[in-house]
């Protein structure tokens, strides 16, 4: 049985549709920006704002109440369906969205807690409760996209949106749902998460552009949190093809494994990631790798040790993260996305910014590549262990 996407959504830093986030992938745009006296001691950061997009939102009191990882969410999920032109009355709808931080980086939610520590009762808002509640976010999104019936929350971390179409794929198989709108939405971006990452010493503090946040280079301190959502709609083929739906791709697979180690320390070997990826491309002939790699260094070298042992370096990597930062727990979902569009448009996107400097045995595309993409391997690390590998095909009908 082949699980077909059939549309597809995003909101991202410098990336308010589909059509924008193709320009940019193709042309390499950098989306980040660098944020002044962000740090403990006043020391820059980099980081990935959307700044474009909510505007309609902010006017329709109802969803201005929600969080702001909410209508990420809701823009992207309502893209989705609209590229999908998807009737969904009377189909079994599942929706499957993967939340790492949720709105726990937002400004109301941080107040009302020190409002609470200070005995401050009357300050409390009544929404808080939906702000502290992660599922809230999910059923919030599937109440203004106007769908009952299934809905998930996948909390994984970085992994959260991909181990969502994990889900999502056993949920079609099975025959529970007709319909999967599966998708990732986070914020991050507060004080609190800045100075815990700070802490971890995994922030570009006072890096330039040209140095930190880039992946598959040593000289980069640490990653880019940024802000983002995206969504893609989840059919089997033989409904596609009832519809006559444009079938955007085939999603073939997620595997998804943890690293099993104690969790306060870090996993430098990379055994579990290396296992996923492997099941994922065992008699399987990936174009290129669509990479998590982020710029921080220990997760980009188990990049470059899977690199080596499975494919001797052949194999072509990349990583958006390069031009979009690490929007925690969309991040899974915009990698996919940005292969069907691979696929869709012929270009392999560039890893921006990086000159490969302690990665030099290493096949990363630097520049936009033009070719034919038929099949793309995707690696996804999530805070928290977990390892999750999709693998993603142009669709091709066969009678």
């Amino acid at each position: 049985m082949k699980i077909v996407c059939t549309g597809y959504g995003v909101i991202a830093p410098n990336t308010t549709n589909i059509e924008q986030y193709v320009s940019n992938l193709e042309k390499g745009v950098c989306s980040l920006e660098i944020v002044e006296c962000a740090g403990p001691n006043n020391e820059t950061n980099i980081v990935g704002f959307v700044k474009e997009g909510l505007e309609q939102y902010e006017l329709d009191r109802k969803i201005n109440r929600l969080p702001r990882v909410t209508k990420l969410g809701i823009v992207a999920a309502k893209e989705a369906m609209n590229s999908a032109n998807i009737d969904i009355e009377d189909k079994r709808i599942g929706v499957f969205f993967g939340i790492s931080l949720g709105a726990s980086g937002e400004e109301l939610y941080q107040n009302t807690i020190k409002e609470a520590n200070d005995g401050n009762y009357k300050k409390i808002p009544i929404t808080f409760t939906h702000y502290a509640n992660m599922h809230s976010i999910t059923a919030s999104i599937a109440h203004f996209i106007d769908v009952k019936g299934v809905v998930k929350t996948i909390t994984t971390g970085c992994t959260a949106s991909m181990e969502a179409i994990e889900d999502a794929l056993l949920y079609l198989k099975s025959g529970k749902i007709d319909v999967a709108i599966v998708g990732g939405t986070d914020s991050p971006i507060s004080i609190a998460t800045t100075y815990a990452f700070t802490k971890t010493k995994v922030l570009p503090l006072n890096q330039e552009l040209n140095l930190g946040a880039v992946p598959f280079c040593e000289r980069s301190l640490g990653f880019a949190m940024s802000e983002a959502a995206g969504v893609i709609v989840l059919e089997r083929e033989e409904d596609a093809i009832k519809r006559k739906a444009h079938i955007k791709g085939e999603v073939v697979d997620v595997i998804s494994n943890n690293d099993g180690n104690y969790i306060f320390s870090l996993d430098i070997e990379g055994e579990q990631m290396l296992k996923a990826l492997k099941e994922i491309t065992t008699n399987r002939n990936p174009d290129y790798i669509n990479s998590q790699a982020l710029g921080i260094q220990v997760n980009d070298k188990i990049e470059e040790k899977c690199s080596k042992q499975l494919f001797e370096h052949r194999i072509p990597y990349t990583s958006i993260k390069s031009m979009y930062g690490n929007p925690f727990g969309s991040i899974g979902i915009l990698q996919v996305i940005s292969s069907l569009l691979s696929i869709q448009y012929g270009f392999i996107p560039p890893t921006i910014r990086t000159n490969k400097q302690g990665y030099e045995n290493m096949n990363i595309i630097r520049e936009t590549t033009y070719q034919e993409v038929k099949e793309v391997a995707i690696t996804n690390h999530g805070y928290g262990g977990n390892n999750a590998c999709a693998y993603i095909k142009k669709y091709d009908y066969i009678k």
